[in-house]
């Protein structure tokens, strides 16, 4: 099983055309600048640039385009090492090993980018968040898998691995992902994001780890 990522998160899709990924690169940093009503398909074109035929042959529009946007954060987080539980390892270092996991991919710069630009379109149309939101379970999956693990194993003592999980998940995000999303903050050094992985699973392991587990 995996101990800690080392690889980081995944590039660009695999079996992506250049210019698909120029236009999808040229949205992205549109949709960012102006916002979605204020981007025109033509400067997307410009910016990309390629002909706005081109756009339209690998989009129909804008919203096919925001769509491509948000499969592709969705993507990412599928390609994210899977952690399955090891009874045998220490409890500690197989939460620091999946919370480094899921703040690398969260903290990736186009990640960050593209998270902006779904979150304010979703601000703006909750509807269209519903299925993307539900596929975005895949951030916490295997750690809520793990979370029951080990609280079937004694060494955990919660109710639910899910809210569980979404406090851990939570910790991180409040220092490495928030402040650089909302606020304009700088990104977070390696070592100053692995210590609040460390900070949040230590305070997560004192309020529900088991003593001498």
């Amino acid at each position: 099983m995996p101990t800690e990522s080392t690889t980081g998160p995944a590039p660009r899709r695999r079996g992506h055309s250049p210019k698909r990924k120029a236009v999808l690169d040229a949205a992205t940093a549109e949709f960012l600048a102006h916002g979605f009503a204020g981007t025109s398909m033509d400067r997307i074109a410009e910016a990309a640039r390629v002909s706005k035929r081109t756009v339209y042959d690998h989009f129909p529009g804008k919203d096919a385009l925001f769509q491509a946007i948000a499969d592709e954060i969705l993507a990412r987080i599928s390609d994210m090492p899977e952690h399955v539980y090891a009874p045998e390892r220490p409890l500690e270092a197989q939460l620091l090993a999946i919370g480094h996991t899921f703040a690398e991919t969260i903290t990736d710069a186009e990640f960050m980018d593209l998270s902006r630009v779904v979150i304010a379109r979703f601000i703006q149309r909750p509807s269209m968040a519903e299925n993307t939101l539900k596929a975005h379970r895949r951030l916490r999956r295997d750690m809520i898998a793990l979370l029951a693990a080990g609280k079937k194993d004694g060494r955990l003592s919660l109710r639910s691995p899910e809210m569980a999980a979404a406090q851990l998940c939570g910790l991180i995000k409040e220092l490495a992902f928030w402040p650089q999303l909302t606020a304009g903050q700088e990104p977070l050094s390696t070592r100053a994001r692995r210590a609040a992985v460390r900070s949040a699973v230590g305070l997560f392991l004192d309020h529900y780890g088991v003593r001498d587990a």
